[in-house]
């Protein structure tokens, strides 16, 4: 049995995995790690082995300690991986672009894929057919944006991401949310089409 980490920059997602069937996910914010961990432990004690995906840092050391004696294992490139990859330095590939590009390779063999994560940041990976990670790009997330607005203005609300459907706002807030979505929807659109045009 074993445990899986996604340790991200606002939450931490545990999943409890016995062979390849998903038994438990458990998915809180970052500073109530520990009792989340607490639950998952009294939930499935017999778990002996966890896997770490960090993009975070900040509770790295005190998670992997209060884990011992079970043996935790960084997810990182320098990993035995499915996946070459161009980037240089490799070390410099986060551990959530590791696992998702390594997740592709392993569920879309032999084929070219545009991997899309949209968290805090929103990050492009290209795995082609051969297995090569070509590399990607990095832009700021729904959350980041709404920050950047209110922070680097006078005027701008800090508002809450918030769903919208229309690229066209009546006032501030609906203004500021058409601009986020159908900003980061174009980009996206954007980014596939260029990936397409340049790899098929």
């Amino acid at each position: 049995m074993q445990l899986i980490i996604d340790l991200g920059n606002t939450q931490i997602k545990y999943f409890v995995f016995d062979q390849d069937r998903e038994l438990k996910v458990l998915t809180t914010v970052v500073n109530q790690w520990e009792s989340a961990l607490n639950k998952i432990r009294d939930a499935f004690p017999q778990f002996n082995k966890a896997i770490l995906s960090d993009v975070n840092g900040s509770i790295t050391s005190e998670l992997i300690a209060s884990l011992a004696p079970i043996p935790v294992v960084n997810c990182s490139a320098s990993l035995r991986l499915p996946f070459k990859t161009q980037y240089n330095p490799s070390k410099q590939l986060g551990a959530d672009r590791v696992a998702l590009i390594a997740s592709a390779a392993f569920h879309y063999p032999n084929q070219n894929v545009l991997v899309i994560d949209v968290g805090s940041c929103i990050t492009y990976d290209f795995l082609d057919r051969e297995g090569m990670h070509h590399g990607g790009s990095i832009s700021p997330g729904f959350s980041m944006r709404y920050k950047a607005m209110h922070t680097f203005s006078g005027k701008l609300p800090l508002l809450e991401p918030t769903a919208c459907n229309d690229f066209l706002g009546t006032n501030t807030a609906s203004a500021i949310h058409a601009g986020v979505y159908s900003g980061i929807q174009s980009e996206i659109e954007t980014m596939i089409g260029l990936y397409q045009k340049k790899f098929g």
